[in-house]
């Protein structure tokens, strides 16, 4: 899941760009730093003209953002609250660019004075929901999403990150139902059929792999879902459709651990050891200081009979962690010094 802080920039973004394309439509075709630019342009030669427009601040502040010039960002909001602390949309904008700073505190803050000063702002409220499930405080986001649904009883976001906070809290009869309210308001909620897939696999409920398609009839090239399908395909020992699915993923990106380690297990479970072997080598060459792969492989050379070199992965293994429990029994099974 994207952060809070990635989430927010996104939604900063899309607001200057549509701020961008309106004072560019007329200008043919530019690049988008092009864009920015004659938008800053624009707005710099206006507030010459007017230096108290607050609105034009704003924008500017906006576009500072987006070009990760914060410190002048954070200034405008600064000359914009001076000029009109009245207005919640400030404190929100604020509160984006605070988090994008590191300045949670900060954030937190903007985004209370939002709330005083209008309490029906749904953004400002699912923010402060967000933000207390990302530090896991999760009665006071709970709280904040009950306050969301009171305003809009629709709000398929509000059931997902009630679903979130319940899955968090262990609850994960609520986290389904929630998770399932979510795209009964939103049937494209493609986040919302994910968490439904992994919640329901994991119980072994057939389900489970009915909302992985969902997602993947959604997003069918996404990498996460790829990948959870594969995994719950091999959770379940249904091994074709997770060679499948894995073999999928790597063909789009050969360079991922965990699809090359997974396929090792997999080659190890159903004693294609050869096969093994190539996957945990292919894992070991791309995260070279991850114990797991060396682990996978030592067992693979030890159920092949190849003492020798399981010892020497089980050794490489206890350097990169001395504290790998595994290794330290499988070595002291192979009685090698």
């Amino acid at each position: 899941m994207r952060t809070f802080c990635q989430l927010l920039l996104v939604a900063v973004c899309a607001s200057c760009l549509s701020f961008c394309g309106n004072h560019a439509g007329n200008k043919g075709k530019t690049t988008g730093s092009d864009t920015i630019a004659a938008a800053l342009e624009t707005i710099n030669e206006k507030l010459r003209n007017d230096p108290g427009n607050a609105t034009l601040y704003l924008q500017r502040a906006k576009i500072e953002s987006v070009t990760k010039n914060t410190d002048a960002a954070l200034a405008d909001m600064k000359r914009v609250l001076n000029i009109d602390s009245s207005r919640a949309e400030y404190f929100l904008t604020l509160s984006d660019i605070c988090f994008q700073m590191n300045k949670s505190g900060k954030a937190k803050q903007a985004l209370e004075k939002c709330h005083q000063l209008d309490p029906t702002n749904t953004e400002c409220i699912m923010k402060l929901a967000e933000l207390y499930f990302y530090v896991r405080k999760y009665q006071e986001s709970l709280n904040y999403l009950d306050e969301a649904l009171k305003l809009d009883n629709f709000n398929a976001k509000a059931y997902f990150m009630k679903g979130m906070n319940f899955k968090e809290t262990g609850d994960t009869v609520k986290a389904v139902s929630s998770m399932q309210t979510a795209v009964e308001q939103d049937n494209t909620y493609y986040s919302a059929y994910v968490q439904l897939g992994l919640l329901l696999s994991a119980q072994h409920n057939k389900l489970g792999e009915d909302y992985f398609n969902n997602a993947l009839r959604l997003q069918p090239e996404n990498p996460e879902v790829l990948y959870d399908m594969a995994r719950m395909y091999q959770d379940q020992k249904r091994y074709k459709e997770a060679v499948e699915f894995y073999n999928h993923l790597l063909q789009r990106n050969n360079n991922l651990f965990d699809p090359h380690y997974n396929l090792g297990v997999i080659a190890v479970d159903t004693k294609n050891y050869a096969d093994a072997l190539k996957a945990f080598s292919e894992a070991i060459a791309i995260q070279p200081k991850n114990p797991k792969g060396y682990y996978g492989r030592g067992y693979d050379y030890q159920l092949m009979g190849d003492f020798q070199h399981a010892a020497d992965d089980y050794r490489y293994v206890l350097t990169l962690d001395p504290d790998f429990e595994p290794a330290k029994a499988r070595l002291g099974e192979l009685h090698l010094k």
